[in-house]
């Protein structure tokens, strides 16, 4: 039934929104749940490594019955993929809102500081996850359908603009931009990972600035070299950057 100011007059079911609410507070308290358990596994799997990893010591360490871990997770490899997905989902969203830029120099800079940043900051997780990911199938397709498909998908975007505006030379789009973004992930693991022997005693914005020249216009001498060198120090002039 609705009134002449066309608002629904329909009876309220009490019994249906008191369900209604108790199923949204169920909802809460199973992903606040799930989340806690993440979050313990992987200060287990970081101190312990996946292999030998337990889910006894996981309960421990997120205050539940061992019996409580399985009405959340499969099992030990579940709780893996739910650590991976949510730490890369993070990670992910904040990389692909810096790519949204035609600048070269940009793309650049987005893939290797945030893949720095994310690997830093959960350095030890993932030295346990990279011996795993290797070997399962599964963890291979989250990582490449996660992290790599959205990074080429908008850099092959931004090339393909470039080269139907004049910008950039043709080229096989769908093999340049997988090597290049595929190559500065690998580069952000090494020096987030290996800083004391990868690239050691260069700050990131010398890499950034040297590898955005090598990218953009290969080792040949002359063009274009100070016109973005000249724009990744403007991005940086008033922001304090950390070391990466």
């Amino acid at each position: 039934m609705y009134s002449f100011l066309g608002e629904d007059m329909s009876e309220k079911n009490p019994e249906k929104e008191a369900r209604t609410v108790l199923k949204r507070r169920r909802q809460r308290r199973i992903a606040r749940r799930r989340d806690e358990i993440l979050t313990a596994a992987a200060r287990v799997f970081a101190e312990k490594g996946y292999a030998n990893a337990t889910i006894k010591e996981i309960a421990y360490e997120a205050d539940v019955a061992d019996g409580t871990i399985y009405n959340y997770f499969e099992g030990k490899h579940d709780i893996l993929l739910g650590i991976a997905d949510r730490l890369i989902g993070e990670a992910m969203d904040q990389t692909i809102s810096d790519l949204n830029s035609r600048d070269p120099g940009a793309y650049v800079d987005a893939v290797l500081r945030n893949t720095v940043q994310f690997t830093r900051e959960n350095r030890a997780f993932l030295q346990a996850l990279v011996t795993e990911i290797w070997t399962d199938d599964e963890l291979q397709q989250q990582f490449f359908v996660q992290v790599l498909t959205p990074i080429f998908t908008v850099g092959v975007q931004q090339l393909q603009a470039q080269i139907a505006e004049g910008e950039a030379r043709p080229c096989q789009v769908e093999i340049v931009v997988p090597t290049i973004a595929g190559s500065l992930v690998a580069i952000s693991l090494l020096r987030a990972v290996a800083s004391d022997h990868f690239l050691a005693g260069f700050s990131d914005d010398e890499i950034v600035d040297e590898l955005t020249q090598l990218y953009s216009y290969g080792l040949k001498l002359g063009s274009g070299e100070g016109e973005v060198r000249s724009v990744g120090r403007s991005r940086l002039q008033g922001k304090n950057r950390s070391t990466l």
